[in-house]
């Protein structure tokens, strides 16, 4: 949801909606709040990846009015933590960068310090996911195929 904040290259958040000067919403409850009562932190959050910066990869700026809402916000992000998630996350940036346009799906992993382990659970997490990347931005392929039981050559009967 944009809340009309721009941040500064300082990192401090400004408002910039106009007739609400100098008032800023926490991210736990939404409520107003004039910014010196605010507190800015980082937090887990695995659907997080810096564009540039591997650094910063999971890591989430909040906005709070209290130090309970900022650990609410922790706990959320620790409890809601998927591996799998902030590896793809990678995939999708290392395969964005121009060298890597159509380079295998293997060659993107390791780039993305993925090892051959955790791009297999990234590939089966993404195909059993509520929706799917079908490819990469540089055009590697991301479905696995499905079988079902009448698929299986092993299960089909001799005729």
């Amino acid at each position: 949801m944009h809340t009309g904040q721009k941040e500064t290259h300082t990192g401090h958040a400004r408002d910039s909606s106009p007739g609400r000067r100098g008032v800023r919403t926490c991210d736990a409850c939404g409520k107003a709040t004039p910014p010196q009562r605010l507190f800015q932190a980082l937090v887990p959050d695995s659907s997080v990846t810096d564009e540039f910066d591997a650094r910063y990869d999971g890591q989430r700026l909040v906005t709070v009015c209290s130090t309970d809402h900022l650990h609410q916000l922790i706990d959320r992000g620790r409890r809601e933590w998927v591996d799998e998630e902030l590896w793809l996350g990678r995939l999708i940036r290392t395969s964005s960068q121009r060298e890597m346009r159509h380079a295998d799906l293997a060659a993107v992993g390791r780039r993305a310090s993925l090892t051959p382990e955790q791009l297999g659970r990234v590939l089966a997490w993404n195909s059993h996911h509520h929706a799917p990347l079908d490819s990469l931005p540089g055009g590697q392929l991301l479905v696995t195929t499905r079988t079902t039981p009448d698929d299986d050559p092993r299960r089909q009967r001799p005729r």
